[in-house]
């Protein structure tokens, strides 16, 4: 039969693992308190430089007439383009 621990075989038991369960909760408690955080507000400031590259464009200003290509330039019947479609 398996021998039970005694009063001192607990006690190591339990100063061992409160040692090895120390560093892991330690790592843990500073990356909930500082590391989150800080990756929290990159990740903010990340999206709202995004958002602020997709939101800008260029303004075009609209013209009346599209110009006529080159190779048309000498063409009689061809009336002046309004519009493009693809």
């Amino acid at each position: 039969m398996k021998k039970q621990p005694g009063k001192f075989e607990n006690g190591i038991s339990f100063i061992v693992s409160l040692l090895i369960a120390f560093p892991i909760c330690a790592v843990i408690w500073v990356s909930m308190k500082i590391v989150w955080p800080v990756l929290r507000f990159c990740a903010k400031a990340a999206r709202n430089l995004l958002r602020k590259a997709m939101t800008k464009s260029n303004v075009v200003k609209p013209t009346s007439q599209l110009p006529t290509p080159e190779v048309f330039k000498g063409a009689p019947n061809l009336a002046r383009a309004r519009s493009i479609r693809f």
